[in-house]
C-alpha cells in the first residue's frame, strides 16, 4: 500500500471486493493469445500445409490455457490426459483467429496467429474431467488392491470414495506390483509415499455363492470386503473398515459382480466419512487479481506465482478482468504471505485487502 490511509481501508475494500456483484466467468468473451504453429511443407498443396500449422498454433494455445488452471505437478503427470482430451480437437475451443504472418521455412511451413481462446470453455472441460477444480486439487491418494481380482468392487469403490471425499484417487505403478501386494502396508506406505500419494488406500475384496437360489435360476451371493486408509509419509491410520453385501443376478459373475459393486459403493462411504473426519486439511487461499485483461497477462502472472512458498497454485477462474489462483501456502500468515506476493512483484501490483481466505490486488492502468 502506498499511505496509511489506503492501510486503514485494506478491511473496508477487501468486504467490498468480495460482496460486490462479480462477472460471470463462464460467460467472459474469448480471450487473445498470440501463438505459433508449424507442420511439415507440402508443395503440392499449400492450402493443407496451412491449415495444418493454423492447428498447431491452435493447439498451442489452447495447451497454454488450460496449463493455468493445472499446478505444476497435475499439468505434468495429467499432460497426457490434456492432449488426448482438448488438445485432440483445439478448434472447438477456439472462437477465432487472424494469421499474422506465414509463409514456408526450409521444409516446414509457420504460421503466427493472434488466437482468441474460450479459456471459460476450457476450465469446465477440465474441471468436468477432474483435472482441475477443487477435486483435482485434493489429496492423491494411491489404490492398492490385495488378494483376488475383483474390478466390480474397485470401480465402485473408486468412484463412490471420490465423489464424497476431498482426495482424488490416482493410478500409481507401483500398486500393481504382486510383490509389494503380497508384503506388509509399511512396504506398500513406503511406494506410495515414494511415488507422491498423500494417501494410501488397500483393500481386499471376495465374492461367493450364498445358497442355490432354490432351483429358481438366479444365483445369490455374498461378498466381503475391507479397506485401510492411511496418511503419508507417518503412516497413521485414518480409517480401518470392513463389510459386507449381497447380490443375485441369473448368472453366477453377474451376481458376484452385484455383490462385489455394491460392497464398494457401501465401504467407499464408510471410509470416506472417515477419512474427512481424521484428514486435516491445510486451508487453501485464494489470489484475487484485478486489472489483468489478458490471458498473456494472467500467463505471466502465474509464473510470477510459480516462485512462491505456495502449493498446488492454479487458476480457479479468470472474467477477462479479474484472475483469481487458489494455492495453499506453507506459511498461513495470510498478511506475510500477500507480503511475499509483492516483494516477488515484477508487474506493479497494489496490495488492496487481506483476510484469512482471500488476498485482493490491483494491477494499476
Amino acid at each position: 500500500m502506498k499511505n496509511s490511509l489506503k492501510a486503514c481501508l485494506a478491511a473496508v475494500l477487501l468486504a467490498g471486493c468480495a460482496g460486490a456483484p462479480a462477472r460471470n466467468p463462464a460467460k467472459a468473451p474469448p480471450a487473445q493469445l498470440q501463438a505459433e504453429g508449424v507442420t511439415a511443407l507440402n508443395l503440392r498443396d499449400l492450402g493443407a500445409s496451412r491449415a495444418a500449422a493454423v492447428l498447431d498454433a491452435e493447439r498451442a494455445a489452447v495447451s497454454r490455457t488450460a496449463e493455468l488452471f493445472l499446478d505444476d505437478e497435475a499439468w505434468a503427470e495429467k499432460f497426457s490426459a490434456v492432449e488426448a482430451g482438448l488438445l485432440k480437437a483445439p478448434n472447438l475451443y477456439v472462437s477465432k483467429y487472424k494469421i499474422l504472418s506465414e509463409g514456408a521455412d526450409g521444409a516446414f511451413y509457420r504460421v503466427r496467429l493472434n488466437v482468441w481462446v474460450q479459456h471459460a470453455r476450457v476450465g469446465a472441460e477440465l474441471r468436468a474431467l477432474k483435472l482441475a477444480g477443487p477435486a483435482a486439487a485434493g489429496p492423491r491418494a494411491a489404490f492398492a488392491l490385495r488378494g483376488p481380482a475383483a474390478p466390480a468392487f474397485a470401480a465402485a469403490f473408486k468412484e463412490a470414495f471420490t465423489r464424497r471425499a476431498s482426495a482424488v484417487i490416482e493410478d500409481f505403478p507401483f500398486a500393481a506390483d504382486q510383490a509389494l501386494l503380497a508384503g506388509s502396508d509399511e512396504g506398500l506406505a513406503a511406494a506410495a509415499s515414494a511415488a507422491g500419494a498423500d494417501l494410501l488406500i488397500t483393500a481386499s475384496a471376495s465374492a461367493s455363492a450364498a445358497g442355490a437360489g432354490l432351483n429358481t435360476g438366479f444365483f445369490p451371493s455374498k461378498a466381503d470386503a475391507s479397506v485401510k486408509v492411511y496418511e503419508l509419509p507417518g503412516g497413521r491410520l485414518l480409517a480401518d473398515a470392513s463389510n459386507q453385501a449381497n447380490g443375485i443376478d441369473s448368472s453366477e459373475a453377474a451376481s458376484f459382480a452385484k455383490a462385489l459393486g455394491s460392497a464398494g459403493e457401501l465401504l467407499a462411504q464408510e471410509t470416506a466419512s472417515k477419512v474427512s473426519r481424521s484428514l486435516k486439511q491445510a486451508a487453501p487461499v485464494k489470489l484475487k487479481f484485478l486489472g489483468f485483461e489478458t490471458l498473456e497477462a494472467v500467463e505471466k502472472l502465474r509464473a510470477q506465482l510459480n516462485k512462491l512458498d505456495a502449493r498446488g497454485l492454479r487458476l480457479e477462474n479468470y472474467d477477462g478482468a479479474a484472475a483469481v489462483f487458489q494455492c495453499v501456502p506453507r506459511r498461513p500468515d495470510p498478511q506475510e504471505f500477500a507480503s511475499t506476493v509483492l516483494r516477488g512483484d515484477s508487474l506493479g501490483l497494489e496490495l488492496e485487502g487481506v483476510g484469512p481466505q482471500e488476498i485482493v490486488f490491483s494491477l494499476p492502468r
